[in-house]
């Protein structure tokens, strides 16, 4: 027989011969028989085909699972669905019997009821008026898993229904509150009722028949040029400026010690002012902080980071904002005003507010004096020569001809002839000196560069006369201070005239009311907020709206809202609840201007002359188109905080330019977000549809 023979190369290319083997007998051995492998095919198959048995088996029987399973969620979220919207149209059914409605709905709409084991259950919690909790139990028969031994599969699954609001909702109503809110609609309704009568029907929607609501909190925030921010002993010195160290603290005035020396570098505290007068305390109404602080709800008592400061000067881009209002309202954002620099705004110091605190203004000593020739008196005065004609008439246009005491509307508060008139006694003995410095300084014949630079602020010219300057002299001075009881004297402790003038902003309007759970809070009889409205003042927007924010905001002042890691009612947490911000107006943005060195009337962004809203924003014009980009500012950095923003313009005309900034301002530029309400009927309207958009059913779970 013929055996082939095998062959290989190796690297010297030479060829190798295999001898043939010999023959020898066929023989097994046991061992050899254990290292067989020749039936190992027909084992693995029978193996694989167990495995491919129970894969194919599986993926049927869980296709199967999956089709019952999200026929039966989805039957679920609709009979939850059914049971909340029966429950809100009719709070006479029990729960018992919305659980039974909520299982036939559900039983109705599933298709594979006869495939779940017996012994299934659905249960509707309605513990909640405003989530309701669906669960299923039960099992599921497997058709070819059960050669694994899987007989069954659990479809135990919970669904939440939740009103979008009157769920887990806080919301702030910025409501304006000016003098044309007294005014009627064009319908004959008077526009403060109306709005009453609008909260109302958003309240009956929120709260629906329940006077307390564990999942509903309600502020509101009223504003003409101020805001009430609250008065309470809640205005710690964490909130408040108690220290006296912000910017705008004091900055219309100037000290004087003990000595009667001047110390314009000292700052005056308003809270000592307040102190100082025995017959006045604090209304509430603040000043708004220095720009851009105005616009962010950065927390009082905490140094802000530069960055924060930097970043909030920064123009979006198109693609982050396609809305062209909104970008120029960034675009065209002033310069910081000089006195500050980034580091200084982003200071503990001014994070902090300022109460409002006005000055007495300058007015004619008394008839007798006025009319009678006292300027011609004079006399020596602790050493200083003084003359009559030191206190000039400001009603005398000969001495002054671009102001009259009717351009000053806080005039008499404390009658000038308390201290300007020779037989006053002390606080006339303790003026004297005061004039004589100021003329000193004014004329160039001493130095004081931190009075001078006050008196610059103030809108003084240097050495340009006597009795024109002597008016913001009169308005700056603020008496003698006295460190033991912490006081100014000889000023404010004076016989006081007028009780509407004094160091509140006479229209400081209603103060703001924290979220509150409780309905009565709002619109109570005798309790509520909007009962004790007044329509008073001018228009100041902005004003409203940052402190709408910081309502919902959980940061100081106003701590109510919930916050990140923060737990509510119910075991809500704070990813739970929407906050939200209604802001309504009947007007555009108003800065009244005053013949005054002051240029304007006051507002929580003081007067123009001291260009506060930005460097250069010294006109009324410019201050009211400054605010209207402040809103739109406003807004954007609310929506980027997760803030749903509803507006309304009320008896606004179509077009105008308030409403277009409403319109860019709101969450979405058309309702439920924003609207335009001629009249009060439609007023109520819009509140009402802002209510349901909140209260709108949705799965959350």
């Amino acid at each position: 027989m013929f055996i082939p023979v095998k062959t290989s190369r190796v690297s010297n290319n030479k060829r190798i011969v295999a001898s043939a083997p010999t023959q020898q007998p066929r023989r097994r051995s046991l061992s050899h028989f254990a290292r067989d492998r020749s039936g190992n095919i027909a084992i693995l198959f029978v193996f694989m085909s167990t495995v491919l048995f129970l894969f194919v088996g599986g993926a049927v029987d869980y296709t199967r699972w999956n089709a019952v399973r999200a026929d039966m969620i989805e039957s679920m979220d609709a009979a939850s669905l059914a049971v909340a919207q029966l429950a809100a149209a009719d709070d006479t059914l029990t729960p018992t019997q919305l659980e039974t409605y909520g299982d036939a709905f559900f039983r109705e709409n599933f298709d594979y009821e006869d495939q779940l084991l017996s012994g299934w259950n659905i249960d509707f919690n309605l513990a909640s008026d405003a989530v309701i909790s669906t669960c299923i139990t039960g099992k599921l028969s497997t058709f070819l898993l059960g050669v694994a031994g899987i007989h069954e599969l659990d479809i135990d699954k919970c669904v939440e229904i939740t009103p979008q609001g009157s769920g887990r909702i806080e919301l702030a109503l910025v409501l304006d509150v000016t003098g044309s809110m007294s005014w009627n609609d064009s319908n004959g309704q008077n526009k403060l009722n109306s709005l009453r009568t609008a909260v109302t029907a958003l309240l009956d929607v929120l709260f629906e028949s329940n006077p307390t609501s564990d999942n509903v909190r309600v502020g509101v925030v009223p504003f003409n040029q101020h805001v009430n921010a609250g008065a309470s002993s809640g205005w710690t010195n964490s909130w408040g400026d108690t220290n006296g160290v912000a910017a705008y603290n004091g900055a219309r005035f100037f000290h004087v010690d003990e000595n009667g020396v001047v110390d314009a570098a000292r700052k005056v505290n308003h809270y000592d002012l307040f102190n100082s007068d025995p017959d006045r305390s604090w209304d509430g109404c603040v000043e708004a902080r220095p720009y851009p602080l105005d616009e962010l709800d950065t927390e009082p008592g905490l140094a802000t980071t530069t960055a924060i400061i930097t970043a909030a000067m920064q123009t979006p881009s198109s693609a982050d904002e396609p809305d062209a209002t909104m970008r120029n309202a960034f675009s065209s954002m002033p310069s910081i005003n000089g006195e500050f620099t980034v580091a200084g705004l982003a200071s503990i110091s001014n994070s902090r507010w300022v109460p409002v605190f006005l000055a007495d203004e300058p007015d004619c000593n008394d008839a007798d004096d006025c009319d009678n020739g006292d300027y011609s008196e004079s006399g020596t005065v602790n050493g200083v020569a003084w003359n009559g004609f030191w206190f000039d008439d400001p009603d005398d246009d000969n001495v002054l001809t671009w102001v009259k005491e009717s351009s000053y509307s806080n005039r008499s508060y404390i009658s000038d002839h308390r201290f300007t008139n020779y037989n006053q006694g002390t606080p006339f003995n303790k003026y004297v000196p005061i004039v004589s410095h100021f003329r000193e300084v004014n004329q160039g014949n001493i130095t004081d560069t931190p009075f001078m630079d006050w008196m610059t602020k103030q809108g003084v010219q240097p050495a340009t006369g006597f009795g024109t300057q002597e008016y913001i002299m009169r308005t700056g001075y603020v008496g003698w201070w006295d460190p033991i009881t912490e006081t100014y004297n000889h000023r404010y402790d004076l016989p006081k005239g007028s009780a509407s003038k004094g160091p509140n902003y006479s229209a400081c309007p209603e103060a703001i009311l924290p979220l509150t759970d409780t309905r009565a809070d709002i619109d109570g009889v005798g309790t509520g907020i909007m009962e004790r409205l007044v329509a008073t003042g001018a228009t100041n927007i902005p004003a409203g709206v940052v402190w709408g924010w910081r309502a919902v905001s959980p940061d100081a002042p106003f701590t109510e809202a919930i916050g990140p890691g923060e737990n509510g009612p119910g075991s809500t947490v704070f990813e739970d609840w929407q906050k939200a911000v209604v802001i309504m107006t009947d007007g555009e943005n108003v800065f009244s201007g005053r013949n005054t060195h002051w240029g304007s009337s006051i507002s929580a962004f003081g007067y123009e002359i001291e260009e506060r809203m930005g460097d250069n924003v010294d006109q009324t014009s410019e201050m009211e188109n400054e605010a209207d980009n402040k809103i739109l500012r406003l807004c954007r950095r609310m929506k980027q905080d997760n803030v749903l923003v509803y507006t309304i313009v009320f008896d606004v005309n179509p077009g105008s330019t308030i409403e277009n900034i409403f319109k860019s301002c709101a969450t979405e530029p058309t309702a439920p977000y924003f609207f335009n309400a001629p009249d009060g009927d439609q007023l109520a309207d819009a509140f009402g549809d802002i209510a349901d958009d909140l209260v709108k059913l949705h799965i959350s779970k």
